[in-house]
Protein backbone atom coordinates (compact mmCIF):
# COMPACT_ATOMS: atom_id res chain seq x y z
CA UNK A 1 0.00 0.00 0.00
CA UNK A 2 3.03 2.27 0.50
CA UNK A 3 4.21 1.68 -2.83
CA UNK A 4 0.71 2.65 -4.09
CA UNK A 5 0.37 5.96 -2.08
CA UNK A 6 3.87 6.94 -3.65
CA UNK A 7 2.55 6.31 -7.32
CA UNK A 8 -0.57 8.53 -6.49
CA UNK A 9 2.15 10.96 -5.25
CA UNK A 10 2.65 11.59 -8.79
CA UNK A 11 -0.66 13.53 -9.22
CA UNK A 12 0.10 15.99 -6.37
CA UNK A 13 1.32 18.47 -8.94
CA UNK A 14 -2.02 18.71 -10.84
CA UNK A 15 -4.01 20.10 -8.04
CA UNK A 16 -6.38 22.22 -9.67
CA UNK A 17 -7.88 18.97 -11.91
CA UNK A 18 -7.40 16.52 -9.04
CA UNK A 19 -9.53 18.25 -7.30
CA UNK A 20 -12.70 19.10 -9.61
CA UNK A 21 -11.96 14.74 -10.32
CA UNK A 22 -12.44 14.43 -6.71
CA UNK A 23 -16.02 16.56 -6.63
CA UNK A 24 -16.85 15.26 -9.56
CA UNK A 25 -16.28 11.65 -7.69
CA UNK A 26 -18.44 12.80 -4.87
CA UNK A 27 -21.36 13.92 -6.76
CA UNK A 28 -21.07 10.50 -8.64
CA UNK A 29 -21.61 8.48 -5.67
CA UNK A 30 -24.25 10.88 -4.24
CA UNK A 31 -25.99 10.52 -7.89
CA UNK A 32 -25.85 6.71 -7.56
CA UNK A 33 -26.96 6.64 -3.65
CA UNK A 34 -30.38 8.36 -4.61
CA UNK A 35 -30.94 6.21 -7.91
CA UNK A 36 -31.06 3.01 -5.11
CA UNK A 37 -32.99 5.73 -3.05
CA UNK A 38 -35.90 5.80 -5.35
CA UNK A 39 -36.51 2.24 -5.28
CA UNK A 40 -38.31 2.06 -2.45
CA UNK A 41 -40.85 4.97 -2.55
CA UNK A 42 -41.18 3.30 -6.46
CA UNK A 43 -42.03 -0.07 -4.87
CA UNK A 44 -44.12 1.01 -1.87
CA UNK A 45 -45.97 3.81 -3.03
CA UNK A 46 -46.73 3.48 -6.47
CA UNK A 47 -47.54 -0.24 -6.05
CA UNK A 48 -48.80 0.03 -2.47
CA UNK A 49 -46.92 -3.16 -1.14
CA UNK A 50 -45.78 -1.95 1.92
CA UNK A 51 -47.63 -3.49 5.07
CA UNK A 52 -49.27 -0.98 8.07
CA UNK A 53 -47.21 -0.11 10.82
CA UNK A 54 -43.83 -0.31 9.92
CA UNK A 55 -41.74 2.63 10.78
CA UNK A 56 -40.98 4.98 8.10
CA UNK A 57 -36.94 4.69 7.57
CA UNK A 58 -35.13 8.56 6.64
CA UNK A 59 -34.01 8.96 3.18
CA UNK A 60 -32.30 11.50 1.30
CA UNK A 61 -35.13 11.69 -1.00
CA UNK A 62 -36.84 13.42 2.29
CA UNK A 63 -34.24 16.15 2.12
CA UNK A 64 -35.28 16.66 -1.97
CA UNK A 65 -39.20 17.10 -0.66
CA UNK A 66 -38.91 19.44 2.09
CA UNK A 67 -36.90 21.42 0.05
CA UNK A 68 -39.40 21.61 -2.82
CA UNK A 69 -42.22 21.56 -0.50
CA UNK A 70 -43.56 18.47 -2.20
CA UNK A 71 -45.82 15.67 -0.32
CA UNK A 72 -45.45 12.19 -1.28
CA UNK A 73 -48.67 12.25 -3.96
CA UNK A 74 -46.77 15.17 -5.75
CA UNK A 75 -43.76 13.26 -5.41
CA UNK A 76 -45.06 10.44 -7.29
CA UNK A 77 -46.09 12.51 -10.50
CA UNK A 78 -42.38 13.97 -10.42
CA UNK A 79 -40.66 10.45 -10.10
CA UNK A 80 -40.30 9.95 -13.42
CA UNK A 81 -38.22 13.17 -14.32
CA UNK A 82 -36.68 13.24 -10.89
CA UNK A 83 -35.20 9.32 -12.48
CA UNK A 84 -34.16 11.20 -15.61
CA UNK A 85 -32.61 13.76 -13.65
CA UNK A 86 -30.43 11.37 -11.14
CA UNK A 87 -29.10 9.22 -13.98
CA UNK A 88 -28.51 12.20 -15.76
CA UNK A 89 -26.36 13.95 -12.84
CA UNK A 90 -24.74 10.57 -12.23
CA UNK A 91 -23.40 10.09 -15.81
CA UNK A 92 -22.42 13.83 -16.33
CA UNK A 93 -20.39 14.16 -13.49
CA UNK A 94 -18.67 10.40 -14.16
CA UNK A 95 -17.78 12.21 -17.57
CA UNK A 96 -16.30 14.97 -16.02
CA UNK A 97 -14.12 13.25 -13.53
CA UNK A 98 -13.09 10.54 -16.05
CA UNK A 99 -11.95 13.32 -18.06
CA UNK A 100 -10.75 15.05 -15.44
CA UNK A 101 -8.47 12.21 -14.44
CA UNK A 102 -7.35 10.68 -17.42
CA UNK A 103 -5.81 14.55 -17.82
CA UNK A 104 -3.71 14.21 -14.49
CA UNK A 105 -2.46 11.02 -15.82
CA UNK A 106 -1.59 12.76 -19.48
CA UNK A 107 0.33 15.21 -17.77
CA UNK A 108 1.79 13.24 -15.00
CA UNK A 109 3.01 11.10 -17.60
CA UNK A 110 4.61 13.64 -19.57
CA UNK A 111 6.37 15.34 -16.68
CA UNK A 112 7.68 11.67 -15.48
CA UNK A 113 8.92 10.95 -19.19
CA UNK A 114 10.58 14.79 -19.48
CA UNK A 115 11.93 13.94 -16.01
CA UNK A 116 13.38 10.53 -17.00
CA UNK A 117 14.98 11.35 -20.84
CA UNK A 118 16.47 14.19 -18.57
CA UNK A 119 17.81 12.04 -15.97
CA UNK A 120 19.18 9.70 -18.95
CA UNK A 121 21.05 12.72 -20.61
CA UNK A 122 22.53 14.01 -18.19
CA UNK A 123 23.76 10.32 -16.95
CA UNK A 124 27.83 9.97 -16.90
CA UNK A 125 29.02 8.14 -19.91
CA UNK A 126 30.21 4.75 -17.14
CA UNK A 127 26.25 4.52 -16.14
CA UNK A 128 25.56 3.59 -20.19
CA UNK A 129 28.50 0.78 -19.92
CA UNK A 130 26.27 -1.33 -18.45
CA UNK A 131 22.87 -0.96 -19.07
CA UNK A 132 21.47 -1.84 -23.25
CA UNK A 133 19.42 0.47 -24.80
CA UNK A 134 16.38 -1.43 -25.04
CA UNK A 135 16.54 -1.46 -21.70
CA UNK A 136 16.56 2.59 -20.86
CA UNK A 137 13.66 3.04 -23.80
CA UNK A 138 11.34 -0.05 -22.49
CA UNK A 139 11.33 2.43 -19.05
CA UNK A 140 11.17 5.49 -20.88
CA UNK A 141 7.93 3.97 -23.09
CA UNK A 142 6.68 0.83 -21.96
CA UNK A 143 7.09 1.67 -18.14
CA UNK A 144 5.60 5.19 -18.12
CA UNK A 145 2.88 3.97 -20.45
CA UNK A 146 1.72 1.86 -17.65
CA UNK A 147 1.82 4.49 -14.88
CA UNK A 148 -0.11 6.31 -17.28
CA UNK A 149 -2.89 3.36 -17.98
CA UNK A 150 -2.64 2.82 -13.27
CA UNK A 151 -2.82 6.90 -13.19
CA UNK A 152 -5.51 7.95 -15.69
CA UNK A 153 -7.96 5.35 -15.60
CA UNK A 154 -7.56 2.93 -12.61
CA UNK A 155 -6.49 5.65 -10.27
CA UNK A 156 -9.34 7.47 -11.07
CA UNK A 157 -11.74 3.83 -10.99
CA UNK A 158 -10.35 3.28 -7.63
CA UNK A 159 -11.37 6.71 -6.39
CA UNK A 160 -14.78 7.10 -7.80
CA UNK A 161 -15.67 3.33 -6.86
CA UNK A 162 -14.42 3.51 -3.12
CA UNK A 163 -16.99 6.92 -2.97
CA UNK A 164 -19.66 4.96 -4.50
CA UNK A 165 -18.86 2.05 -2.09
CA UNK A 166 -18.92 4.24 0.67
CA UNK A 167 -22.40 6.04 -0.53
CA UNK A 168 -23.94 2.29 -0.76
CA UNK A 169 -22.98 1.24 2.72
CA UNK A 170 -23.85 4.38 4.09
CA UNK A 171 -26.99 4.03 2.17
CA UNK A 172 -27.45 0.06 3.62
CA UNK A 173 -27.24 1.14 7.26
CA UNK A 174 -29.81 4.11 7.30
CA UNK A 175 -31.84 1.50 5.82
CA UNK A 176 -31.60 -1.21 8.12
CA UNK A 177 -28.03 -1.34 10.38
CA UNK A 178 -29.42 -5.01 11.50
CA UNK A 179 -29.49 -5.67 8.24
CA UNK A 180 -26.38 -4.07 6.82
CA UNK A 181 -24.43 -5.65 9.74
CA UNK A 182 -25.40 -8.78 9.44
CA UNK A 183 -24.65 -8.92 5.53
CA UNK A 184 -20.80 -7.38 6.38
CA UNK A 185 -19.73 -10.42 8.54
CA UNK A 186 -18.55 -11.95 4.96
CA UNK A 187 -17.00 -9.16 3.72
CA UNK A 188 -13.45 -9.08 5.60
CA UNK A 189 -12.74 -12.33 4.26
CA UNK A 190 -12.14 -10.41 0.63
CA UNK A 191 -8.59 -8.46 2.45
CA UNK A 192 -6.65 -11.37 2.54
CA UNK A 193 -7.09 -12.64 -0.77
CA UNK A 194 -6.87 -9.08 -2.57
CA UNK A 195 -3.43 -8.71 -0.72
CA UNK A 196 -2.31 -11.77 -2.15
CA UNK A 197 -3.52 -10.95 -5.19
CA UNK A 198 -1.84 -7.63 -5.09
CA UNK A 199 1.97 -8.75 -4.12
CA UNK A 200 1.98 -11.38 -6.83
CA UNK A 201 0.62 -8.59 -9.35
CA UNK A 202 3.22 -6.42 -8.52
CA UNK A 203 6.26 -9.03 -8.67
CA UNK A 204 4.64 -10.35 -11.57
CA UNK A 205 4.28 -6.89 -13.31
CA UNK A 206 8.35 -6.48 -12.11
CA UNK A 207 9.16 -9.51 -13.73
CA UNK A 208 6.92 -9.10 -17.27
CA UNK A 209 8.37 -5.20 -18.11
CA UNK A 210 11.61 -6.55 -17.15
CA UNK A 211 11.30 -9.12 -20.37
CA UNK A 212 9.82 -6.75 -22.20
CA UNK A 213 12.65 -4.32 -22.17
CA UNK A 214 14.78 -7.37 -23.30
CA UNK A 215 12.67 -7.37 -26.00
CA UNK A 216 13.44 -3.68 -26.98
CA UNK A 217 16.89 -4.56 -26.77
CA UNK A 218 16.99 -7.56 -28.58
CA UNK A 219 14.81 -5.23 -31.55
CA UNK A 220 17.42 -2.51 -31.46
CA UNK A 221 20.35 -4.57 -32.06
CA UNK A 222 19.13 -6.36 -34.41
CA UNK A 223 17.83 -3.20 -36.46
CA UNK A 224 20.64 -1.18 -35.60
CA UNK A 225 23.72 -4.15 -36.55
CA UNK A 226 21.11 -5.24 -39.57
CA UNK A 227 23.98 -5.46 -41.54
CA UNK A 228 26.08 -7.48 -39.89
CA UNK A 229 23.14 -9.78 -39.51
CA UNK A 230 22.56 -9.72 -43.01
CA UNK A 231 26.37 -10.46 -43.26
CA UNK A 232 26.69 -13.58 -41.59
CA UNK A 233 23.58 -14.79 -42.62
CA UNK A 234 22.21 -14.62 -38.89
CA UNK A 235 18.92 -14.31 -39.23
CA UNK A 236 17.56 -17.73 -38.21
CA UNK A 237 19.84 -17.04 -35.40
CA UNK A 238 18.45 -13.64 -34.22
CA UNK A 239 15.00 -14.58 -35.22
CA UNK A 240 15.59 -17.70 -32.33
CA UNK A 241 16.66 -15.40 -29.81
CA UNK A 242 13.84 -12.99 -30.55
CA UNK A 243 11.40 -15.99 -30.65
CA UNK A 244 12.79 -17.12 -26.95
CA UNK A 245 12.17 -13.92 -25.15
CA UNK A 246 8.48 -13.70 -26.61
CA UNK A 247 8.30 -16.85 -25.30
CA UNK A 248 9.47 -15.82 -21.99
CA UNK A 249 7.65 -11.98 -21.97
CA UNK A 250 4.16 -14.66 -23.25
CA UNK A 251 4.52 -16.72 -20.22
CA UNK A 252 4.74 -13.89 -17.74
CA UNK A 253 2.00 -12.14 -19.33
CA UNK A 254 0.04 -15.41 -19.34
CA UNK A 255 0.21 -15.38 -15.44
CA UNK A 256 -0.40 -11.65 -15.21
CA UNK A 257 -3.68 -12.32 -17.04
CA UNK A 258 -4.49 -15.31 -14.57
CA UNK A 259 -3.73 -13.38 -11.81
CA UNK A 260 -5.88 -10.32 -13.14
CA UNK A 261 -8.17 -12.73 -14.46
CA UNK A 262 -8.87 -14.26 -11.29
CA UNK A 263 -9.36 -12.07 -8.53
CA UNK A 264 -12.25 -10.03 -10.43
CA UNK A 265 -14.59 -13.57 -10.20
CA UNK A 266 -13.32 -14.76 -6.62
CA UNK A 267 -14.81 -10.82 -5.30
CA UNK A 268 -17.66 -11.18 -7.07
CA UNK A 269 -18.26 -14.70 -5.70
CA UNK A 270 -17.91 -13.40 -2.44
CA UNK A 271 -20.39 -10.98 -3.29
CA UNK A 272 -22.65 -13.45 -4.42
CA UNK A 273 -22.29 -14.94 -1.10
CA UNK A 274 -22.75 -11.70 0.97
CA UNK A 275 -26.16 -11.47 -1.58
CA UNK A 276 -27.25 -15.17 -0.59
CA UNK A 277 -26.88 -14.03 3.35
CA UNK A 278 -28.98 -10.73 2.84
CA UNK A 279 -31.88 -12.98 1.04
CA UNK A 280 -32.29 -15.42 4.12
CA UNK A 281 -31.91 -12.95 6.92
CA UNK A 282 -33.93 -9.96 5.01
CA UNK A 283 -37.02 -12.67 4.46
CA UNK A 284 -36.97 -12.97 7.89
CA UNK A 285 -36.82 -8.90 8.83
CA UNK A 286 -39.90 -8.27 6.22
CA UNK A 287 -41.76 -11.13 8.05
CA UNK A 288 -41.38 -9.67 11.03
CA UNK A 289 -42.11 -6.42 10.24
CA UNK A 290 -38.87 -4.62 10.56
CA UNK A 291 -38.23 -3.16 7.18
CA UNK A 292 -41.23 -2.77 4.25
CA UNK A 293 -40.93 -4.83 1.13
CA UNK A 294 -39.78 -1.52 -0.68
CA UNK A 295 -36.79 -1.11 2.12
CA UNK A 296 -35.87 -4.68 1.14
CA UNK A 297 -35.53 -4.08 -2.35
CA UNK A 298 -33.82 -1.21 -2.00
CA UNK A 299 -31.83 -2.66 -0.27
CA UNK A 300 -31.10 -5.90 -2.16
CA UNK A 301 -30.85 -2.66 -4.81
CA UNK A 302 -28.08 -1.72 -2.98
CA UNK A 303 -26.19 -4.51 -2.17
CA UNK A 304 -26.28 -5.36 -6.23
CA UNK A 305 -25.42 -2.27 -7.33
CA UNK A 306 -22.17 -2.50 -5.36
CA UNK A 307 -20.91 -5.76 -7.31
CA UNK A 308 -19.85 -2.87 -9.92
CA UNK A 309 -17.65 -0.69 -7.79
CA UNK A 310 -16.27 -4.18 -5.85
CA UNK A 311 -15.45 -5.89 -9.86
CA UNK A 312 -13.39 -2.25 -10.62
CA UNK A 313 -11.50 -1.59 -7.62
CA UNK A 314 -10.31 -5.38 -8.19
CA UNK A 315 -9.53 -4.27 -11.29
CA UNK A 316 -8.04 -1.28 -10.80
CA UNK A 317 -6.08 -2.84 -8.02
CA UNK A 318 -4.34 -4.88 -10.51
CA UNK A 319 -3.63 -2.03 -12.95
CA UNK A 320 -1.84 0.19 -9.79
CA UNK A 321 -0.06 -2.98 -8.85
CA UNK A 322 1.27 -2.96 -12.42
CA UNK A 323 1.99 0.79 -12.52
CA UNK A 324 3.56 0.11 -9.07
CA UNK A 325 6.04 -2.12 -10.25
CA UNK A 326 7.27 0.14 -13.46
CA UNK A 327 7.31 2.88 -11.16
CA UNK A 328 9.96 1.48 -9.15
CA UNK A 329 11.44 0.67 -12.46
CA UNK A 330 11.67 4.25 -13.67
CA UNK A 331 12.58 5.55 -10.13
CA UNK A 332 15.64 3.21 -10.37
CA UNK A 333 16.70 5.69 -13.42
CA UNK A 334 15.20 8.83 -11.77
CA UNK A 335 17.14 8.24 -8.45
CA UNK A 336 20.83 7.81 -10.13
CA UNK A 337 23.38 10.30 -9.40
CA UNK A 338 25.70 10.89 -12.33
CA UNK A 339 28.96 9.93 -11.75
CA UNK A 340 30.53 13.09 -12.71
CA UNK A 341 29.66 15.54 -10.58
CA UNK A 342 30.20 19.02 -10.76
CA UNK A 343 32.36 20.71 -8.42
CA UNK A 344 30.55 23.18 -5.69
CA UNK A 345 32.97 26.26 -6.54
CA UNK A 346 33.56 25.41 -10.25
CA UNK A 347 35.04 27.97 -12.03
CA UNK A 348 34.43 29.10 -15.79
CA UNK A 349 36.69 28.98 -18.54
CA UNK A 350 36.07 32.34 -20.75
CA UNK A 351 39.21 31.63 -22.85
CA UNK A 352 41.74 28.94 -23.23
CA UNK A 353 45.39 28.91 -24.36
CA UNK A 354 45.42 24.89 -24.40
CA UNK A 355 48.33 23.38 -22.65
CA UNK A 356 47.24 19.88 -21.35
CA UNK A 357 48.72 18.03 -18.42
CA UNK A 358 48.59 14.54 -17.12
CA UNK A 359 50.06 14.09 -13.94
CA UNK A 360 50.31 10.63 -12.84
CA UNK A 361 47.01 9.42 -13.86
CA UNK A 362 45.72 6.27 -13.37
CA UNK A 363 42.34 5.02 -14.05
CA UNK A 364 40.49 1.42 -13.52
CA UNK A 365 36.76 0.76 -15.14
CA UNK A 366 34.12 -0.32 -11.89
CA UNK A 367 36.59 -3.15 -9.62
CA UNK A 368 38.72 -4.23 -12.68
CA UNK A 369 42.55 -3.67 -13.27
CA UNK A 370 44.04 -0.58 -14.04
CA UNK A 371 43.61 0.43 -17.74
CA UNK A 372 45.80 3.14 -17.51
CA UNK A 373 48.99 3.30 -15.24
CA UNK A 374 50.47 6.88 -13.84
CA UNK A 375 50.30 8.82 -16.72
CA UNK A 376 52.58 11.57 -17.07
CA UNK A 377 52.62 14.04 -20.16
CA UNK A 378 52.72 17.63 -21.01
CA UNK A 379 51.19 19.10 -24.40
CA UNK A 380 52.20 23.15 -24.58
CA UNK A 381 49.34 25.62 -26.45
CA UNK A 382 48.94 25.32 -29.96
CA UNK A 383 51.03 22.04 -30.16
CA UNK A 384 50.04 19.12 -32.01
CA UNK A 385 50.55 15.89 -30.19
CA UNK A 386 49.99 12.30 -31.27
CA UNK A 387 48.59 8.96 -29.10
CA UNK A 388 49.40 5.54 -30.84
CA UNK A 389 49.89 2.19 -29.69
CA UNK A 390 48.04 -1.21 -30.32
CA UNK A 391 44.34 -1.37 -29.78
CA UNK A 392 43.35 -1.97 -25.97
CA UNK A 393 46.46 -0.28 -25.02
CA UNK A 394 44.25 2.76 -23.57
CA UNK A 395 44.52 5.42 -25.87
CA UNK A 396 41.02 5.98 -26.35
CA UNK A 397 40.84 5.72 -22.29
CA UNK A 398 42.81 8.80 -22.40
CA UNK A 399 40.89 10.91 -24.22
CA UNK A 400 37.82 9.65 -22.51
CA UNK A 401 39.54 11.51 -19.06
CA UNK A 402 40.73 14.74 -21.06
CA UNK A 403 37.15 15.36 -21.94
CA UNK A 404 35.50 14.53 -18.35
CA UNK A 405 33.34 11.23 -19.44
CA UNK A 406 34.96 9.59 -16.36
CA UNK A 407 37.10 10.55 -13.70
CA UNK A 408 40.27 9.46 -12.88
CA UNK A 409 40.98 6.89 -10.06
CA UNK A 410 43.96 8.79 -9.67
CA UNK A 411 45.77 11.95 -10.12
CA UNK A 412 45.47 14.92 -11.89
CA UNK A 413 44.41 16.00 -15.36
CA UNK A 414 45.24 19.99 -15.77
CA UNK A 415 43.92 22.56 -18.42
CA UNK A 416 45.89 25.25 -18.50
CA UNK A 417 47.30 24.43 -15.44
CA UNK A 418 43.80 24.57 -13.83
CA UNK A 419 42.25 21.17 -12.42
CA UNK A 420 39.31 20.27 -14.97
CA UNK A 421 37.58 18.91 -11.75
CA UNK A 422 37.50 22.06 -10.44
CA UNK A 423 36.23 23.61 -13.85
CA UNK A 424 32.45 23.90 -14.82
CA UNK A 425 31.52 21.03 -17.10
CA UNK A 426 30.09 22.92 -19.92
CA UNK A 427 32.30 25.20 -19.99
CA UNK A 428 35.25 22.99 -19.72
CA UNK A 429 33.49 21.03 -23.18
CA UNK A 430 32.49 24.17 -25.01
CA UNK A 431 36.43 24.50 -25.25
CA UNK A 432 36.66 21.36 -26.56
CA UNK A 433 36.11 19.29 -30.04
CA UNK A 434 35.75 16.21 -30.77
CA UNK A 435 35.85 13.70 -33.53
CA UNK A 436 35.95 9.65 -32.26
CA UNK A 437 35.91 6.55 -34.37
CA UNK A 438 32.33 5.81 -33.16
CA UNK A 439 30.61 8.45 -35.22
CA UNK A 440 27.45 9.96 -34.12
CA UNK A 441 25.19 11.67 -36.28
CA UNK A 442 21.34 12.37 -36.35
CA UNK A 443 18.54 11.86 -38.68
CA UNK A 444 18.61 15.99 -39.46
CA UNK A 445 19.73 17.85 -42.04
CA UNK A 446 23.45 17.56 -42.93
CA UNK A 447 23.42 21.39 -42.49
CA UNK A 448 21.80 20.68 -39.11
CA UNK A 449 24.35 17.72 -38.30
CA UNK A 450 27.42 20.18 -39.07
CA UNK A 451 26.09 23.20 -37.07
CA UNK A 452 24.93 21.14 -33.79
CA UNK A 453 24.85 23.19 -30.81
CA UNK A 454 25.53 26.08 -32.74
CA UNK A 455 22.56 27.91 -33.31
CA UNK A 456 24.10 31.42 -34.55
CA UNK A 457 25.77 30.06 -37.50
CA UNK A 458 25.39 31.17 -41.20
CA UNK A 459 25.27 29.16 -43.87
CA UNK A 460 28.54 30.36 -45.02
CA UNK A 461 30.52 29.19 -41.81
CA UNK A 462 28.50 25.88 -42.21
CA UNK A 463 30.22 25.47 -46.34
CA UNK A 464 33.69 26.63 -45.07
CA UNK A 465 33.55 23.85 -42.19
CA UNK A 466 32.55 21.18 -44.86
CA UNK A 467 35.05 22.60 -47.48
CA UNK A 468 37.80 22.13 -45.01
CA UNK A 469 36.71 19.00 -43.78
CA UNK A 470 36.52 17.75 -47.94
CA UNK A 471 32.71 17.14 -48.04
CA UNK A 472 31.59 20.57 -49.72
CA UNK A 473 32.01 18.30 -52.73
CA UNK A 474 29.68 15.65 -52.34
CA UNK A 475 27.10 17.45 -50.07
CA UNK A 476 26.31 19.98 -52.97
CA UNK A 477 25.89 16.02 -55.32
CA UNK A 478 23.29 15.25 -53.17
CA UNK A 479 19.49 15.32 -54.13
CA UNK A 480 19.00 18.30 -51.45
CA UNK A 481 22.19 19.57 -50.86
CA UNK A 482 22.55 20.62 -47.73
CA UNK A 483 18.66 20.27 -46.76
CA UNK A 484 19.32 16.54 -47.72
CA UNK A 485 18.13 14.43 -44.65
CA UNK A 486 21.05 11.92 -43.71
CA UNK A 487 18.61 9.32 -41.89
CA UNK A 488 19.66 7.31 -38.68
CA UNK A 489 23.00 7.35 -37.67
CA UNK A 490 23.78 8.89 -41.64
CA UNK A 491 22.58 5.73 -42.57
CA UNK A 492 22.15 7.37 -46.27
CA UNK A 493 26.22 8.18 -46.67
CA UNK A 494 28.92 6.37 -47.05
CA UNK A 495 31.23 5.78 -43.94
CA UNK A 496 33.82 8.11 -45.37
CA UNK A 497 30.89 11.05 -45.93
CA UNK A 498 29.78 10.29 -42.28
CA UNK A 499 33.33 10.79 -40.98
CA UNK A 500 33.83 14.22 -43.03
CA UNK A 501 30.90 15.37 -41.76
CA UNK A 502 31.65 14.49 -38.08
CA UNK A 503 35.00 16.35 -39.04
CA UNK A 504 33.00 19.58 -40.11
CA UNK A 505 31.28 19.65 -36.97
CA UNK A 506 34.68 19.87 -34.97
CA UNK A 507 35.98 22.50 -37.04
CA UNK A 508 32.66 24.53 -36.84
CA UNK A 509 32.78 24.57 -33.17
CA UNK A 510 36.56 26.18 -33.64
CA UNK A 511 37.74 25.05 -30.26
CA UNK A 512 41.17 25.61 -28.78
CA UNK A 513 41.51 22.07 -28.08
CA UNK A 514 40.46 19.64 -30.85
CA UNK A 515 40.49 15.69 -30.24
CA UNK A 516 41.01 13.40 -32.88
CA UNK A 517 40.24 9.83 -32.16
CA UNK A 518 41.03 7.91 -35.46
CA UNK A 519 39.43 10.64 -37.24
CA UNK A 520 40.47 9.80 -40.77
CA UNK A 521 40.10 6.02 -40.30
CA UNK A 522 37.32 5.63 -42.90
CA UNK A 523 38.80 7.97 -45.84
CA UNK A 524 40.22 6.68 -48.64
CA UNK A 525 43.54 7.80 -49.73
CA UNK A 526 41.67 11.13 -51.52
CA UNK A 527 39.88 11.82 -48.91
CA UNK A 528 42.73 11.31 -47.13
CA UNK A 529 44.57 13.58 -48.13
CA UNK A 530 42.00 16.77 -48.54
CA UNK A 531 41.67 16.24 -44.34
CA UNK A 532 45.44 16.43 -44.06
CA UNK A 533 45.68 19.61 -45.58
CA UNK A 534 42.85 21.14 -43.78
CA UNK A 535 43.95 19.65 -40.83
CA UNK A 536 47.96 21.00 -41.15
CA UNK A 537 45.53 24.82 -41.71
CA UNK A 538 43.44 23.92 -38.67
CA UNK A 539 46.02 22.59 -35.98
CA UNK A 540 48.42 25.82 -36.32
CA UNK A 541 45.90 27.62 -33.89
CA UNK A 542 45.12 25.22 -31.57
CA UNK A 543 46.17 22.31 -29.55
CA UNK A 544 45.58 19.34 -31.34
CA UNK A 545 45.55 15.67 -29.96
CA UNK A 546 45.31 12.61 -32.01
CA UNK A 547 44.79 9.11 -31.41
CA UNK A 548 45.39 7.35 -35.25
CA UNK A 549 46.69 3.88 -36.62
CA UNK A 550 47.63 5.54 -39.80
CA UNK A 551 50.91 6.19 -38.65
CA UNK A 552 51.61 8.40 -41.68
CA UNK A 553 49.25 11.25 -40.43
CA UNK A 554 50.86 11.67 -37.19
CA UNK A 555 54.56 11.92 -38.94
CA UNK A 556 54.53 15.62 -38.60
CA UNK A 557 53.23 15.87 -35.05
CA UNK A 558 55.22 17.85 -32.36
CA UNK A 559 55.37 15.17 -30.27
CA UNK A 560 54.25 11.63 -30.29
CA UNK A 561 53.55 9.20 -27.08
CA UNK A 562 53.50 5.57 -27.59
CA UNK A 563 51.05 3.88 -25.45
CA UNK A 564 51.35 -0.31 -24.46
CA UNK A 565 49.53 -1.86 -21.61
CA UNK A 566 48.27 1.82 -19.72
CA UNK A 567 51.52 3.29 -19.57
CA UNK A 568 53.12 5.83 -22.00
CA UNK A 569 56.76 3.58 -22.54
CA UNK A 570 57.59 6.31 -25.64
CA UNK A 571 58.00 9.65 -26.26
CA UNK A 572 59.37 12.77 -28.71
CA UNK A 573 58.93 13.35 -32.74
CA UNK A 574 58.49 10.51 -35.69
CA UNK A 575 62.66 11.14 -36.20
CA UNK A 576 63.57 10.61 -32.46
CA UNK A 577 61.29 7.77 -31.91
CA UNK A 578 62.29 5.86 -35.04
CA UNK A 579 65.92 6.33 -34.55
CA UNK A 580 65.18 4.06 -30.54
CA UNK A 581 64.44 1.57 -32.44
CA UNK A 582 61.50 0.26 -30.08
CA UNK A 583 57.80 -0.10 -30.41
CA UNK A 584 57.72 3.03 -32.72
CA UNK A 585 59.91 1.56 -35.32
CA UNK A 586 58.36 -1.77 -35.11
CA UNK A 587 54.92 -0.22 -35.67
CA UNK A 588 56.03 2.21 -38.40
CA UNK A 589 57.77 -0.58 -40.50
CA UNK A 590 54.89 -3.19 -40.36
CA UNK A 591 53.30 -0.42 -42.07
CA UNK A 592 55.57 0.86 -44.33
CA UNK A 593 57.93 -2.12 -45.05
CA UNK A 594 60.75 -0.59 -47.54
CA UNK A 595 63.52 0.76 -46.80
CA UNK A 596 63.48 4.08 -44.53
CA UNK A 597 66.56 5.83 -45.98
CA UNK A 598 66.13 9.88 -45.77
CA UNK A 599 62.46 9.12 -45.23
CA UNK A 600 62.26 9.83 -41.66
Amino acid sequence: MKQVFKLLKLTITEKKRLVFSFVCTLFVALFTYMFVDLIQPIMDYMFRMAPEGIPEKKRFLDVILKLFNLNIDQMIIYLPWMLLIIIFGKGLFAFLSSFSMRSVGLNVSRKLRNDLYSSILYQSSGYFDGRSTGELMSRLTSDVDRIQEALSGSAKDLMQEMFILCALMIGLFVKDWHLALASFVIAPLAALPLAVFSSKLKKTGRSNQSRMAYIYSLLHETITGNKIVKAFTMEEFELGKFLKATKSYFKTSIRLAWISSLSSPFMEFLGGAVGAFILLVGTDRIAKGYISAGDFGSFVMGVFLMYTPIKKISRANNVIQQGVACHERVLEVLLSKPQITEHPHAISLPDVEGKIKFENVSFRYNETGLVLKNIDFEIMPKQTAALIGLSGSGKTTIINLLSRFYDQTSGTIYIDDKNIQEISISSFRSHLGLVTQELILFNDTVRNNIAYGLDQTSEDEVIQAAKNAGAHEFVIRLRHGYDTQIGEGGGLLSSGQQQRLAIARAFLKNPPILILDEATSSLDSESERLIQRALEKITKNRTTLIIAHRLSTIRNADIIFVVDKGSIVERGSHVELYQKEGIYKKLYDLQFPVEMGEEY
